[in-house]
């Protein structure tokens, strides 16, 4: 596709928008060029989604169509899974959003589940061969002719606005559990032995009181928000306060360290310290540097 940049983001003459938005604008931009934000979904689904709303989709090949001129098509279809531009239009056919995809499908699918009191109908222009520069410009394009269209900024693209870029939130990881929940006196081994293991087959784990995402005490709490900001969710958690799961391993961690107090981190088998030990190597730069060196 031969996409023509424009130079600049221009408002109509008539237009009630300011300069500083259509600026703004330019500031916005990279919030809607990360392709991989959106969580994967099968295209089918946006299909159905969409279908049993009676939402239109409307498509157009990467030629040479523009925003104004794209045409509608049956919802039939299903939504294409490639690289494009997309616009969205409320119920009452009001353009909210311009998006870019590298894959148009889920990201619509997306938007319609989290939105979809905002999503009534879609306009797609499909470009499976574009690379990052293309769809970018392509983009521009889409936004400028929205802006000489309606007079504004889409709502979705306005800055500050953040509920068209959200992520579906992440599920959290699990706790590692030391043992089938069957007691301690069905174990063969000690909880030492079974701790040993977990330590030296994980590259980061911190045995703690609680949860990963409740923490049961203000040191755990603390270790866990270190961890997560220098490692997102790449380490294990070990609840000592599980009796089912890890009877036990709250004195046990305690006999195997020769430390007396939890939480308790270890990075590839060592015994590294508590909370604020932790802190410390995380001011210093010394943890971020353990973690990914």
């Amino acid at each position: 596709m031969n996409v023509q940049a424009s130079a600049a983001i221009a408002m109509p003459k008539n237009s009630l928008a300011s300069n500083k938005s259509i600026n703004a604008i330019h500031r916005v931009m990279p919030a809607f060029l990360n392709f991989n934000s959106i969580a994967t979904r099968p295209a089918a689904a946006a299909v159905a989604a969409a279908a049993a709303r009676n939402t239109t989709i409307i498509c157009a090949a990467a030629a040479s169509l523009s925003f104004e001129n794209t045409p509608a098509i049956p919802i039939t279809d299903i939504l294409p899974v490639t690289s494009g531009v997309y616009a969205v239009y409320d119920p009452q056919g009001n353009l909210q959003f311009v998006g870019v995809s590298r894959k148009v499908a889920v990201s619509v699918a997306t938007h319609i589940d989290a939105l979809p009191e905002l999503v009534g109908s879609v306009k797609v222009l499909e470009m499976p061969d574009a690379g990052k520069d293309e769809l970018t410009e392509a983009w521009k394009e889409w936004i400028q002719e929205a802006v000489n269209s309606i007079g504004a900024i889409p709502p979705g693209n306005a800055p500050g606005e953040k509920k068209w870029q959200q992520r579906r939130a992440r599920a959290a990881k699990p706790e590692i559990r030391l043992t089938s929940g069957k007691g301690i006196e069905d174990l063969t081994c000690t909880v030492e032995f079974l701790i040993e293991q977990v330590v030296k087959s994980n590259k980061v784990v911190i045995f703690l009181k609680g949860t990963r995402t409740e923490p049961a005490c203000g040191f755990s709490h603390k270790a866990l928000t270190i961890l997560s900001e220098v490692a997102g969710q790449e380490f294990e958690v070990v609840n000592v306060l599980d009796e089912i799961y890890n009877p036990g391993v709250r004195d046990a961690i305690k006999n195997y360290t020769q430390w007396p107090t939890i939480p308790q981190v270890f990075v590839r088998g060592e015994f590294i310290g508590g909370s604020d030990i932790l802190e410390q190597m995380h001011t210093n730069g010394e943890l971020k540097q353990m973690l990914h060196g």
